[in-house]
């Protein structure tokens, strides 16, 4: 039987994950065929002082990999730094995914229920799985995702619903 940290997280993370290389897909289509510096996207904000495009994309795998090394009761693996190139984000985005496709939800079974701390910004947390995937992973994941997808609205959906291209 799946645990609820998998059946609430797993399937989010993935369908998630795939968005986000499906929009970066099409933001780099765009950017090819209006002839956009490529970085443009990548570097791309919704406001002066938010992070951009990349840092979204980062941190949303970053989130998954903190969120499974805790499902294991491991270290988490250090934040990465922002991969600078499509190319890069793809294979962030694909490895992550393949993580997604590793996870034994017997396993993930045997440590709910237990608590763990997790440092979030200063401060450290107690957390079972079932409270982080709901309070902290899941909501951290989609403010990314969205940030990411609203980015691309605001610079390329925008131009693309016009033309019939996006919804």
């Amino acid at each position: 039987m799946a645990s609820p940290f998998y059946n609430y997280t797993i399937a989010t993370f993935t369908r998630g994950l795939n968005t986000l290389s499906t929009i970066l897909k099409k933001a780099e289509e765009y950017a090819k065929e209006k002839g956009i510096p490529l970085d443009e996207l990548l570097n791309a904000r919704l406001l002066e002082d938010m992070k951009p495009l990349s840092f979204q994309i980062v941190t949303a795998t970053n989130t998954v990999s903190k969120a499974l090394a805790r499902a294991a009761f491991v270290e988490p693996p250090p934040q990465q730094e922002p991969d600078t190139t499509y190319e890069d984000l793809y294979k962030r985005l694909d490895r992550t995914l393949a993580e997604l496709e590793k996870i034994d939800p017997a396993r993930i079974a045997t440590k709910e229920g237990k608590t763990f701390k997790a440092p979030i910004g200063m401060n450290e947390f107690n957390y079972t799985l079932e409270d982080y995937s709901v309070r902290f992973a899941i909501p951290n994941f989609y403010f990314h995702v969205v940030t990411a997808y609203e980015i691309l609205r605001s610079n390329v959906f925008a131009d693309l619903a016009s033309l019939g291209g996006v919804n």
